[in-house]
């Protein structure tokens, strides 16, 4: 079914069009206008006229833009900025006439849970419980819990565009940021016992200034990312950074600073003190972007029946979708491929010595590395790492979408050139880690040359300086010549001479 949320928020307003299959949530429309209502309650303690005609144009724009995608249903909500102003009923009014559907204003509570919801659905967790916040212009809130499930949750009048209000000088002075940091410890110290009572393992940051923050610390340490910054991980000594460097200049210079949105320009340097601060106060070290929050949620609040899939489920989920939307997903080549190459990376545990992490981004690389061929089989490894860094593959971090990607656009290669950039955005050790699972992906592909499946099973014997590979199944249908080619980087990775025996024709 493919419905829409309309997000009337205290920054922006957006309208988010989905289709829904189960617990499943796939993006097919989205449009945002920023407004910056939370300023302007703050200063006026309403919506001003102007800025009211504004809303009402926005939300009939939005809701057409809903229909025409083709929306069934229409939901949407309010935030903060209308849920405080004197004059919020009357414009919601207006608002609801306009939208052709019911406006639900949600409190701050039900905020935390749908945001956390949101993030479930987005980020891989591999260590519960989780904290999530959640900044948004009118207020930010902080929740803790399980599963499905928020344990505990909070809302604070931190809003970033609600604090810029009245933040007098540009770029703040010691007494704004004084301000600023008294604003925060006033609402996060009285938490602080009940966060730590819940023990969170990870901490996750959610919302539109949280993913400008995230791209302007990427960009300024020239770190290439993929299409989205969901599951990117930001120490917080390196925001504190950004957020000096933010309010150390002022606005034409913010618009200045590498990886700038000018919409988020007026007010991201409140939202980094605001982030930082209450980082800091709760003594978290490091925090996780999520893509999704609040209008994910909703979606799947609607569907009723969201149970957050494991991390290798939520990978392997989004690696198939990905096919799906190709149209790649019924050739059995790239499943058999992923197959040997899981055989393979066993075989050889005691030449690699890598993880069960590595093993899966090995096994889902082989899932992927034949899909450029939907858009032309010449050059599809191109095409296919291209896909791969666009995609918005849920579940991954831009390391784990770096070293997909790598593999994909190398899987026909000699070699990695060390000047792709994913492969030249890697730490020494995860550059390591894709050098030693390449050669696993090319032994693979190369046993299926044929695309037959005829190579059902291989077992590895290691002595010394060779490796003979034992093939089970209905015969080998690749030349030698080409089995060499496919096993020369394997020998040069590893300095080993490779042996292949063939037990169908032994």
């Amino acid at each position: 079914m493919r419905a829409a949320v309309l997000d009337l928020g205290s920054n922006s307003f957006h309208v988010l069009v989905a289709d829904l299959d189960g617990a499943s949530v796939a993006p097919v429309l989205r449009e945002r206008e920023m407004l910056h209502l939370g300023r302007a309650v703050a200063r006026h303690g309403q919506v001003p006229d102007e800025q009211a005609q504004a809303a009402v144009d926005t939300v009939a724009h939005l809701a057409e833009l809903a229909r025409r995608a083709g929306a069934r249903t229409v939901q949407a909500v309010a935030t903060a900025a209308l849920r405080d102003a004197s004059n919020g009923q009357q414009v919601l009014d207006r608002l609801r006439d306009v939208a052709g559907t019911p406006i639900r204003v949600l409190d701050g509570l039900e905020e935390a849970r749908l945001a956390y919801l949101g993030v479930r659905a987005s980020v891989a967790i591999d260590a519960e419980p989780i904290l999530v916040l959640d900044l948004g212009g009118g207020s930010l809130e902080l929740a803790v819990g399980v599963g499905d499930q928020v344990s505990w949750s909070v809302s604070t009048p931190l809003g970033a565009s609600r604090l810029s209000a009245d933040v007098s000088d540009d770029p703040p002075g010691p007494q704004d940021l004084a301000w600023l940091r008294e604003q925060v410890d006033a609402q996060i110290d009285p938490v602080v016992d009940l966060v730590r009572a819940h023990a969170p393992a990870t901490c996750v940051a959610v919302g539109g200034t949280v993913r400008a923050l995230a791209r302007l610390a990427a960009a300024g340490h020239a770190r290439w990312l993929p299409a989205t910054v969901n599951q990117l991980t930001l120490p917080t000594t390196e925001l504190a950074a950004l957020r000096d460097r933010l309010t150390g200049v002022d606005l034409t210079r913010r618009h200045k600073v590498p990886g700038m949105k000018s919409r988020r320009a007026d007010h991201v340097h409140v939202a980094a003190a605001v982030l930082t601060r209450t980082l800091e106060r709760l003594a978290v070290r490091e925090v996780t972007v999520s893509d999704w929050g609040l209008r994910e949620g909703l979606l799947l609040d609607a569907a009723g029946s969201f149970q957050p899939p494991v991390a290798t489920a939520l990978r392997a989920g989004e690696v198939a979708r990905l096919r799906r939307s190709l149209r790649a997903d019924t050739d059995p080549h790239s499943d058999h491929v992923a197959d040997l190459a899981g055989q393979l990376f066993d075989g050889t545990l005691a030449l690699h010595g890598l993880g069960s992490r590595d093993r899966g981004l090995l096994v889902l690389a082989a899932r992927l590395h034949a899909i450029g061929g939907a858009l032309a089989l010449r050059r599809q490894h191109v095409h296919g790492a291209y896909l791969v860094e666009n995609a918005e593959l849920r579940g991954f971090s831009p390391t784990d979408v770096a070293i997909l990607s790598t593999l994909v656009r190398f899987h026909p290669s000699r070699g990695i050139s060390a000047s792709f950039p994913a492969f030249a955005s890697l730490a020494f050790l995860d550059r390591q880690r894709t050098e030693a699972l390449l050669p696993l992906l090319q032994v693979a592909d190369g046993l299926d040359r044929a695309h037959d499946q005829a190579v059902t099973r291989v077992h590895v014997s290691h002595d010394h300086d060779r490796v003979k590979l034992w093939l089970d199944g209905g015969g080998l249908h690749v030349t030698a010549a080409e089995l060499a080619r496919r096993t020369r980087l394997f020998e040069e990775v590893y300095a080993v001479e490779v042996l292949v025996e063939d037990r169908a024709v032994v």
